[in-house]
């Protein structure tokens, strides 16, 4: 499986450019860069290269408190696609893996209820506020694909597509009122998934998987912020990476009606996306949150 940088463009990372040189380069001419002083003394800085639009290589690095020197220590070199839809969420949790300076957040979209994990890019930004907790509600996502294939949709009739929207919003307003603690709701929604998943292991003893599941949103690892999605294509914009020349698209997904961004490299896509047609793959989430 190929890496999330070759999402962005890169997918000659280890033959024709080196991961040092992409960060030697970022660091001596960055588009942007953001540096605070952490509660520690530590020196945190996040140097972004624009390669494409909205597309960016971050580059975070760190100056211990205390050296004698001022010898840099680079944290992360990530891919970073800057999304222009916000997300809605609740529960939303930020937590700390490995070291100081790596997070990641926990939260789950409000309409759905889907819960999810992604790599938070707007690190100092979002420890600028620690002095003033603040309860956040609102995300910026974008999953980074590593592969994907264009599939077809599940054809349905009209009276088909309304009786579905009508379930979801039933669901929604189901989910709503457990969040809010409604015991019959949770013992409601408890009973719904039961049923669904008798229903989906009935049907597939007859019928291929994919024309049963018209999306999925599924964790692949628990620590790498990693899915397995299926959802349908309701926009598509290209990307040119300046450096590489590569292409890419920006494709906007409904995942079992949860909007979600995802880039691809044209090179490792299969098939030519179309509004309407479904998107399979697995993609690595990273974003931001957004601070008011």
């Amino acid at each position: 499986m190929e890496s999330p940088i070759t999402a962005v463009g890169f997918s000659k990372i280890d033959s024709d450019y080196k991961i040092e040189d992409i960060v030697g380069e970022i660091l001596d001419t960055p588009t942007r860069q953001v540096a605070s002083r952490m509660a520690n003394n530590d020196i945190l800085a996040e140097y972004s290269k624009k390669f494409a639009d909205d597309t960016y290589i971050m580059v975070r690095i760190v100056v211990k408190a205390g050296q004698k020197d001022t010898k840099i220590q680079v944290e992360q070199c990530e891919p970073y696609v800057e999304s222009h839809h916000t997300v809605e969420v609740e529960d939303l949790m930020v937590e700390c893996i490995d070291d100081e300076y790596t997070y990641y957040v926990v939260c789950e979209e409000k309409e759905t209820g889907m819960q999810f994990i992604f790599w938070l890019q707007n690190v100092i930004e979002y420890m600028e506020t620690l002095d003033t907790p603040k309860i956040f509600n609102q995300i910026k996502m974008v999953g980074l694909a590593m592969e994907g294939t264009i599939i077809l949709p599940i054809e349905k009739n009209e009276e088909e597509e309304v009786v579905e929207k009508e379930e979801r919003e039933k669901l929604k307003v189901i989910i709503q009122r457990a969040r809010e603690g409604d015991e019959e709701a949770k013992e409601q929604l408890e009973q719904e998934e039961k049923e669904l998943d008798a229903q989906l292991k009935e049907r597939m003893m007859e019928e291929d998987f994919l024309s049963i599941m018209s999306g999925y949103f599924v964790p692949t690892t628990l620590v790498d912020a990693t899915y397995a999605v299926l959802g349908e294509i309701t926009q598509i914009s290209s990307r040119k990476n300046t450096k590489t020349e590569e292409d890419m698209y920006l494709l906007v997904l409904s995942v079992n009606d949860m909007p979600l961004e995802v880039m691809i490299n044209k090179n490792i896509l299969v098939g030519e996306p179309s509004i309407g047609m479904r998107f399979m793959g697995t993609c690595w989430l990273q974003g931001s949150i957004v601070i008011k």
